[in-house]
């Protein structure tokens, strides 16, 4: 279900929900790791009415872009991963000198 945000500067964002398909587009369309944000914004948001290029989202006020990478970043912070208990495992490490100690016939 899309979200609406107003930003700051009045405008009205559009913020579809996204899939993986959006990701790997954004992905894409980055030069590099650090623009994969503003891409994936161009590939979830639409304002007033309109959708954005990546390099529209790049001329957008700054408190905007600001705004809007806190609502896409926000959507992966609502899942958290459950830490399980695994079975612990004791290894015995079997040498003659071990063996010879917990021999019935070993000496004191």
């Amino acid at each position: 279900m899309p979200k609406e945000l107003t930003l700051p500067s009045g405008k009205i964002a559009i913020i579809e929900k996204g899939k993986g398909k959006d990701l790997l587009q954004a992905q894409i369309k980055a030069k590099t790791s650090d623009e994969i944000p503003y891409a994936l914004i161009a590939e979830l948001v639409e304002i007033d009415g309109q959708k954005l290029v990546y390099e529209d989202i790049l001329e957008l006020d700054l408190e905007d872009v600001i705004a809007l990478q806190g609502e896409i970043s926000g959507k992966f912070q609502t899942v958290q991963a459950k830490e399980i208990q695994t079975k612990e495992e004791k290894t015995e490490i079997v040498t003659p000198l071990t063996s010879a100690l917990t021999s019935p016939t070993a000496k004191a």
